[in-house]
């Protein structure tokens, strides 16, 4: 599995990332950083340049870097991400478009979710029909949402999941 840190704007910029490069560096066979031209990144990151930053448009740029690997989008603002978690979620993907893990009962974070290349048909009928919300991606796409009880697991899944800015 690779990784691909999405950064969407300035103000979502990690404050730390030590975290994110503890868990890409433990889990991941290659990660990059995506974000738009001019963003600050930390030296010696790869980076992707994006142009548009959605998420639904972020996963397309992801999945073509990740040449047919499943791919790990994390977003830079989750506070305490879990390289056992994300381990978990390439370990129960088998047949599934994508893995996301559930913050609550009614809760999925697709910005810390495992995706297969077999997205990608589905990516495209959803920019082509104008759609940039990866909420909504989710319903096209064949999806193993790992339950809260499986995510607890790893730490509290409202703090290995959150955003914080």
């Amino acid at each position: 599995m690779k990784a691909a840190v999405l950064v969407t704007d300035a103000n979502t910029v990690a404050d730390d990332w030590q975290p994110l490069k503890l868990m890409v560096e433990n889990c991941c066979e290659g990660y990059v950083v995506m974000c738009p031209e001019g963003v600050t990144n930390p030296a010696g990151w790869p980076v992707l340049e994006l142009e548009r930053t959605d998420s639904v448009s972020a996963l397309k740029a992801a999945l073509s870097w990740g040449q047919d690997e499943p791919v790990l989008l994390v977003a830079t603002d989750i506070t305490t991400p879990s390289a056992e978690l994300a381990r978990y979620l390439d370990y129960v993907r088998a047949g599934y478009d994508a893995v996301v893990p559930l913050v609550d009962t009614d809760n999925p974070q697709p910005l810390f979710g495992l995706y297969a290349p077999t997205c990608m048909g589905e990516i495209n009928a959803q920019l082509l029909s104008g759609e940039f919300d990866i909420a909504a991606l989710l319903l096209r796409l064949t999806v193993r949402f790992v339950d809260v009880e499986e995510v607890t697991k790893f730490g509290d899944p409202a703090q290995l999941l959150s955003q914080g800015g």
